[in-house]
């Protein structure tokens, strides 16, 4: 066979296709490719692992294409980014279309009519957002269009969606309990609790903290709630007027997110080494705070596996095949387990 009819006749991934799903350049992947020197394993195994996935959906004749719609904080929805883009080097013949919107920005009408539109049009879609009328709404009609929706992190049950993947978040609430209450003295002290929108995971989360502290803690006492809405300048506006009014708590438990604005009105009360922060999601902002020392505690889960099974169970939903997912693990992260 001629070099002309080689190329003719190969059907799998370019050059190009390969450095842009392993996230490399192109010289290094023809260098790996053609078992060149000059590339380290780790780099190496990426680029073979793209290079498998891509030559798999060439034999893939129609790809699982799922919708993904997430409000969140900016931190949060970055990580969702960072998911996709893994679950893309990953996942032979599954396509992922996104949208994101940051909360305190939400319209949830227009966020609805889209979730609609691009759930009509795609095999299945995974939903992160808080407990809307015209969110479950719209979910309603894509099951009754029988397409599956799968709601990730926080829970929508009132939508009617095929089922939820994610941790426990009362669970979760109690482990942020938990660790607050055995760090604090055994006397009466005062906890602050921060939370934002109508999201169905700070609900649960602020069930099972209030449940832990008044079973085991009895002598810790809740603030009465300080609402943001997941904008770090909000947070730090509120958090601030807070301090100003009441002082600086002993303990901050933050259930929503906008964790870089609670730290930054700790850091200027000077009492950051003396209250206790905990909070929830590993992203590079709270990564740092924990690294830094203004945060104590993260609770956390992995994001990445389980946008991939939520992903895989539409999958399997399509092929007749249906199940309960377990809640998946609840992950404690401190500045000596934060790494990447």
């Amino acid at each position: 066979m001629t070099t002309s009819d080689r190329k003719t006749a190969w059907k799998g991934p370019t050059i190009h296709q390969v450095a842009e799903v392993s996230g490399v350049g192109p010289a290094t992947v023809d260098r790996v490719l053609n078992n060149r020197p000059g590339v380290r394993e780790q780099t190496r195994q990426r680029v073979r692992t793209a290079f498998e996935k891509l030559r798999q959906e060439t034999s893939v004749t129609k790809p699982l294409r799922i919708a993904l719609h997430c409000e969140s904080g900016d931190g949060f929805n970055g990580e969702v980014r960072s998911a996709i883009a893994a679950l893309h080097r990953s996942e032979p013949g599954v396509v992922v279309s996104s949208a994101f919107t940051v909360t305190y920005e939400l319209d949830a009408n227009a966020f609805a009519a889209r979730l609609l539109e691009d759930g009509t049009r795609t095999d299945g879609s995974v939903v992160v957002a808080r407990e809307h009328p015209a969110i479950n709404g719209a979910i309603r009609q894509l099951r009754r269009k029988g397409k599956p929706v799968v709601c990730l992190t926080s829970d929508l049950p009132s939508s009617r969606r095929n089922t939820y993947v994610g941790n426990d978040q009362h669970a979760a609430g109690s482990v942020a309990a938990q660790v607050i209450g055995r760090s604090l003295p055994k006397t009466p002290l005062p906890v602050l609790l921060m939370m934002s929108v109508a999201f169905r995971s700070q609900k649960d989360r602020e069930m099972g903290f209030r449940r832990v502290l008044r079973t085991s803690f009895p002598h810790l006492r809740i603030e009465e709630p300080l609402i943001s809405d997941d904008s770090p300048d909000t947070t730090h506006r509120h958090l601030a007027d807070y301090f100003a009014a009441h002082g600086v708590p002993p303990a901050i438990y933050n259930v929503a997110g906008a964790n870089r604005g609670v730290a930054q009105a700790l850091v200027e009360t000077g009492c950051a080494d003396d209250a206790i922060l905990v909070g929830h999601e590993l992203t590079p902002v709270s990564r740092g705070l924990l690294q830094a020392g203004t945060m104590d505690f993260i609770v956390a889960h992995d994001l990445k596996a389980e946008l991939t099974q939520a992903v895989r169970w539409i999958g399997a939903f399509l092929e007749g095949v249906t199940s309960e997912p377990d809640a998946t693990q609840i992950l404690l992260h401190t500045r000596y387990n934060c790494g990447l």
